[in-house]
């Protein structure tokens, strides 16, 4: 557990981090996401560690929708790029991938990747959705609500509307996996989605 300054930093974070990851060392953006959800997957195991519930089900359950889920994930990924195309917004999709492949090979972008999945999903869907619980109300039975809208919101500086709709569906499909089917759900299905999207079967 933590006190009341350590939960305030620990949400504000990534209102540095993420416009540094995405808009100030966009050149560098892989590395910059790494070390930023390092440093915010490593704060939720130190200080929010208890709050984590890796399995709300079997464990055999867990694993299976997750890994069915990131397939799911990828599949309405498809469909928003095709709509984004035929709106003629296409081109922030090919942004997304320019800045994500420009300074990185692939083999070290499978690595990096699998890093950024888990330590966001320790972020997003693991302690800082369990912390939203705190604010009452219906947070405190569906968390996920709360932890979806930031995780949206926080793309918003990216001005790439491909990005904000991308992490309304993430924090969307994660939130509830987390919430409902347990953080290792989730996790499986956020890293095998990344893995899907930009190194085995891109867009």
């Amino acid at each position: 557990m933590t006190g009341r300054i350590e939960a305030i930093i620990y949400i504000a974070l990534p209102l540095v981090l993420w416009p540094l990851s995405f808009d100030v060392f966009s050149r560098y953006f892989v590395y910059g996401m790494a070390i930023s959800t390092l440093l915010i997957g490593s704060l939720t195991l130190v200080w929010f560690r208890d709050r984590l519930h890796w399995f709300r089900l079997g464990a055999i359950i867990v694993i299976l929708t997750g890994i069915l889920f990131a397939f799911i994930m990828y599949i309405v990924f498809i469909g928003g790029y095709a709509i984004l195309t035929y709106l003629g917004l296409s081109k922030y999709v090919v942004m997304v991938y320019a800045m994500i492949r420009r300074s990185i090979s692939k083999y070290a972008l499978a690595v990096a990747l699998a890093i950024i999945g888990i330590m966001e999903e320790l972020y997003w869907r693991g302690g800082l959705q369990e912390l939203m619980r705190s604010v009452g109300g219906i947070a405190r039975r569906e968390p996920w609500l709360l932890s979806m809208t930031y995780y949206t919101l926080i793309h918003i500086s990216t001005l790439n509307p491909a990005l904000v709709a991308g992490a309304f569906a993430v924090g969307l499909i994660d939130g509830l996996l987390a919430d409902k089917v347990g953080l290792t759900a989730s996790t499986i299905t956020h890293i095998l989605w990344l893995e899907l999207m930009m190194v085995i079967l891109p867009l």
